[in-house]
């Protein structure tokens, strides 16, 4: 019997170009298809920044113009994680292309992670897709552990960096920290050994500055070296602008609800459209995305 084969997809996000913005791998699949360990061996075998396997939800939405569908994020590694803004914009943009979506005019998506979290994204006018994600209550960090990152930031970077702030994600992020870099750090230009930050206490770690470029407020990196393949970089990281918007909205008095642009600047590099929502609780990220390849995934019936 001829193994089953469902449809796949590398996208880029956060970016008009397949060479740029953060690649996704979008796995589509029926429910029950395959057990999380299979989708974390696949992810393996894809090996992409975040790989996304999405199914059809058991309770549609009522408005024939929301599509709901179920996700679930794995890391090149194997291993779930339970939120990915760059492969939902990915995954939003590779929706929204299916004919009979189309065709019915769907101008939102609502995908339910595996945690209970409902991230919506929806069609704008401008040709962008906006997606939701929590805004996280920062969370102060200890002087001590201020002192312990310090050190192994200088032995990621090869130098002695300024820093000029630390949190972490508080509850909606808890293995996050930003850490904010003066601006007079080439943030772009480093030479980054994310490998020295592996027993940080956190999996992601967010590097930022206020932008030099007037074209964007903040620029941003993203190193996760236990969950990414060397150089252990994060392109373009949606989910660390959870935590980047209500820090710079803060820090800069910018009124709750205003759009401002940010940039990550990693070697492909990436754009957003940044609004936090305070009496929503939410960070609205527009950007744009590229269908790069599309072919059929086997599903072996012996699977071992």
């Amino acid at each position: 019997m001829a193994p089953e084969t469902v449809p796949y997809y590398l996208v880029t996000a956060f970016s008009t170009s397949p060479f740029g913005g953060n690649p996704a791998a979008l796995v589509f699949l029926e429910p029950s298809s395959a057990s999380v360990e299979e989708m974390g061996k696949i992810a393996q075998n894809l090996n992409q920044p975040m790989n996304a396997f999405v199914s059809p939800a058991s309770l549609p939405s009522d408005d024939d113009k929301v599509e709901v569908r179920n996700i679930q994020f794995f890391a090149p590694v194997g291993k779930e994680v339970p939120i990915c803004g760059h492969a939902t914009l990915a995954c939003a943009h590779t929706i929204f292309g299916i004919p009979e979506i189309a065709v019915r005019g769907v101008h939102t998506i609502l995908f339910k992670t595996s945690g209970g979290e409902v991230l919506s994204a929806t069609r704008m006018d401008d040709g962008y897709i906006q997606i939701k994600l929590p805004a996280a209550v920062l969370g102060a960090v200890a002087e001590e552990e201020k002192l312990k990152l310090k050190i192994l930031v200088d032995k990621a970077f090869g130098r002695d960096v300024k820093i000029k702030d630390i949190k972490n994600g508080g509850k909606a992020y808890p293995v996050y920290v930003l850490i904010e870099l003066d601006e007079s750090e080439n943030l772009a230009g480093s030479d980054v050994d994310a490998k020295e930050l592996i027993d940080s206490g956190y999996i992601v770690h967010i590097f930022t500055t206020l932008s030099p470029d007037p074209e964007a407020i903040w620029v941003t990196r993203m190193f996760a070296p236990i969950m990414i393949g060397s150089p252990h970089e994060d392109h373009v990281c949606g989910s660390a602008h959870g935590l980047l918007a209500p820090h710079y909205y803060e820090k800069l008095d910018i009124p709750s609800g205003k759009e401002v642009k940010a940039k990550m600047v990693s070697q492909r590099g990436g754009n957003l459209k940044v609004q936090l929502e305070d009496s929503e609780g939410l960070v609205k990220l527009g950007g744009q995305a590229c269908i790069l390849a599309a072919g059929q995934l086997y599903l072996p019936q012996q699977r071992t």
